[in-house]
């Protein structure tokens, strides 16, 4: 029980960071869109298991973000700002059901730690 929790937290953190990641690069893109729209003369997934699945419900895709960041020929304007904030909101969301599943997992381990620790004292007691 110990080993599983310690790998859902090793699991969750990892994911928080890699979520954590994608919002830097999204508000780095809308930092350069808003300065090309802004500038004088310019224009005005997830290969996860299904827990992870239910957790990323409307989180936005790894295409989608990659599109986001990376975009092929596309014209930047005021709607691709409003789509990066949409993207950003969405990760904002996700971002914080990661963190509490993360703190969910860290206090069942805690938790089944003591327990294994008390039966432990318990046991050398005895």
């Amino acid at each position: 029980m110990i080993a599983d929790l310690r790998q859902q937290r090793r699991d969750a953190r990892r994911e928080l960071a890699r979520v954590r990641w994608w919002r830097r690069l999204v508000r780095a893109r809308r930092d350069l869109a808003l300065a090309f729209v802004a500038e004088p003369g310019g224009p005005g997934e997830l290969g996860l298991d299904l827990s992870w699945e239910a957790l990323a419900a409307g989180a936005p895709t790894t295409d989608e973000l990659g599109q986001a960041v990376w975009p092929e020929g596309t014209t930047l304007s005021i709607r691709a700002l409003d789509d990066l904030d949409d993207l950003d909101a969405r990760l904002a969301s996700y971002e914080s059901r990661v963190a509490a599943t993360l703190d969910n997992v860290t206090g069942q381990m805690v938790r089944a730690l003591g327990q294994a620790h008390t039966v432990e004292v318990e046991n050398k007691e005895a």
